[in-house]
């Protein structure tokens, strides 16, 4: 059943719903790497507002990340070589690490 007419209930998913269909896979080698001492020097932080994962926090004043859970956008990565000195080193896991996708 649609909760919004016409549209089949797949497409009415919130981002949070969505996230629920990925499972993870760690990979022992990190994929992200960040320095943090560039990060305190970058008064936006776009890094925060991109990632729909939610990799990216704040403690304080310091950025705080995590990798897993990561759904290899690799947005975060754009945006800060685009806002500063390019912080984030980010790269896909290695093969059948990272995160997988149910329904496509």
């Amino acid at each position: 059943m649609s909760t919004k007419p016409g549209l089949p209930v797949e497409e009415t998913l919130t981002v949070d719903d969505r996230l629920g269909l990925v499972t993870f896979e760690p990979d022992e080698e990190p994929f992200i790497e960040v320095d943090t001492d560039i990060c305190k020097r970058c008064k936006p932080k776009p890094c925060l507002y991109v990632c729909p994962s939610a990799v990216y926090t704040l403690d304080g004043d310091e950025l705080v990340y995590n990798i897993e859970g990561c759904i290899e956008l690799g947005a975060c990565s754009v945006v800060c070589h685009k806002i500063g000195e390019g912080a984030i080193s980010w790269s896909y896991p290695r093969g059948g690490k990272g995160a997988a996708f149910k329904f496509g």
